[in-house]
């Protein structure tokens, strides 16, 4: 294995590239079609996510057409300055877990998006 890439699949696609690229500063990079998208690469750094319009996602894996958005994991995020991040988005967002020191070597912090998958932001002490 090379490389892992979340693909996410979302309700309003548009609001969610506006949501990570106005609030989390990921870049655009593409989107399919450009006006009015089903599919969007983004990035931030070295951390890529893809989203994808519910309809189109669901023509390819059917099981996807009335399952419930957000889930039972977590994009695990590894930032430089956590402190600096986490105040720069604590009040535009939905926190569930706040700033903390873990006693396995980090500090870190949840939120979620708008379609409410669970991002755990750390840096290693």
């Amino acid at each position: 294995m090379k490389k892992a890439v979340l693909e996410i699949m979302v309700d309003n696609i548009e609001k969610s590239i506006d949501w990570y690229t106005k609030t989390l500063k990921f870049k655009k990079n593409i989107t399919v079609p450009e006006l009015n998208p089903v599919y969007a690469s983004l990035s931030n750094g070295d951390v890529d996510i893809m989203l994808y319009n519910r309809e189109e996602f669901s023509k390819e894996i059917p099981k996807f057409e009335n399952i419930k958005l957000g889930g039972s994991f977590v994009l695990y995020i590894t930032v430089e300055d956590i402190q600096t991040f986490y105040d720069s988005v604590k009040n535009k967002v939905s926190i569930i877990q706040k700033l903390h020191t873990t006693d396995y070597g980090s500090t870190e912090f949840s939120l979620e998006d708008p379609d409410g998958y669970v991002l755990m932001f750390n840096q290693p002490v």
